[in-house]
């Protein structure tokens, strides 16, 4: 592969978990609503080789691994201990969930928040809580939305865990259209929290000590542009929100770039590698590609290659390389403290004041 498009390029949102859930062997015909439910009913296995292959083919130092539905925070502490100079890792309280799920204890939040607050402390989980916030009790009706009210304060005791760790906290936004049409996080797409990011202005604004990642930052998928604009506004309100651009096409970057009160500092490169987003493409139109599943065709068998088409719609932005590499590197290094992961000091722009 040719040269590094940045001298240290992390990907900050990465899923090395992967389910074999033999579709054959059930009788059951692959779809997307069957596919939420047999991962949760699953094992995950470790995919890192796959990713390692990648990371090397494309010049990606180090990654942010994290468990996707059904994975585990605990195969995500053993890829961090035998890879340490390659893999941080965040953490979303899955022991606990399938604790609760499996009727073993009764769901609180302080339940989850004891787990979470244990697994910070094991050094691990450098990079925070996430992807997104950990959502509410596993056995709550999907088709009711939580109080707001309700929903803030178990929030609130989330951010407290991440206050006292110093550490970051993942909101997530958007959502593909191929899985579950309009299902999103904690409630419908339009009214749940990965629809509605304009509900993170309470949380950023209560915690504006607590670096608060809209991940995906409106783009999980699918050409739409409606929740990536929510996105920018919560971010242009709170210089402690941050957002991840791995899957924005190029003319995304131009608002944030050129709005003063979001700028290049706080945007992360982050594609969300692992999940099972295809790229389609539209020839003639606009965005010409966009990652999404598509129901007519199913589930890929085969491992997107989101880092060579991500890379290359970055390779398109007329930006200084001291300011592309903030993108792809160094706002993660300062973001997450992990200067002591780079093999070399000012590698990422400073001045002196």
């Amino acid at each position: 592969m040719g040269i590094a498009q940045g001298r240290f390029v992390i990907d900050a949102h990465v899923h090395n978990q992967r389910h074999a859930l033999n579709w054959k062997g059930r009788g059951v015909q692959p779809d997307y609503v069957s596919l939420a439910k047999f991962r949760a009913e699953s094992e995950p296995y470790d995919n890192s080789p796959r990713l390692l292959f990648d990371m090397e083919r494309y010049k990606v130092d180090m990654c942010v691994v994290m468990a996707q539905s059904g994975g585990t925070d605990e195969l995500t502490a053993e890829t961090v201990k035998k890879y340490p100079d390659r893999f941080v890792g965040k953490c979303s309280g899955t022991a606990y969930r399938k604790k609760v799920n499996r009727g073993e204890v009764e769901w609180s939040i302080e339940g989850l928040c004891k787990e979470l607050d244990e697994l910070l402390s094991t050094g691990l989980f450098r990079a925070g809580i996430g992807e997104g916030m950990p959502g509410g009790n596993p056995g709550r009706d999907p088709n009711k939305v939580p109080d707001w009210g309700e929903r803030f304060a178990d929030i609130c005791q989330i951010m407290e865990v991440a206050r006292k760790h110093k550490t970051t906290v993942g909101w997530h936004t958007g959502g593909s259209s191929g899985y579950a049409g309009a299902r999103g996080q904690l409630g419908s797409r339009a009214f749940g929290e990965g629809g509605n990011p304009l509900l993170a202005h309470d949380v950023a604004a209560a915690y504006p000590d607590v670096p608060l990642i809209l991940t995906h930052a409106g783009v999980d998928g699918w050409w739409g542009e409606r929740t990536y604009e929510l996105c920018l506004e919560v971010a242009a309100a709170h210089p402690n929100v941050y957002l991840e651009t791995g899957q924005w096409w190029p003319e995304l970057y131009e608002k944030p770039l050129r709005d003063p009160n979001i700028g290049i500092e706080r945007l992360l490169w982050a594609t969300d590698w692992g999940a099972a987003h295809p790229m389609q493409w539209w020839p003639g139109s606009y965005p010409t590609t966009y990652f999404d599943q598509s129901r007519k065709e199913g589930i890929p068998a085969h491992i997107p290659d989101i880092f060579g088409h991500s890379l290359r719609w970055m390779d398109k932005l007329d930006i200084p390389q001291d300011d592309l590499n903030l993108i792809l590197g160094g706002n993660a290094v300062r973001l997450y403290k992990i200067e002591d992961k780079v093999p070399h000091t000012r590698f990422f722009k400073q001045f002196l004041r």
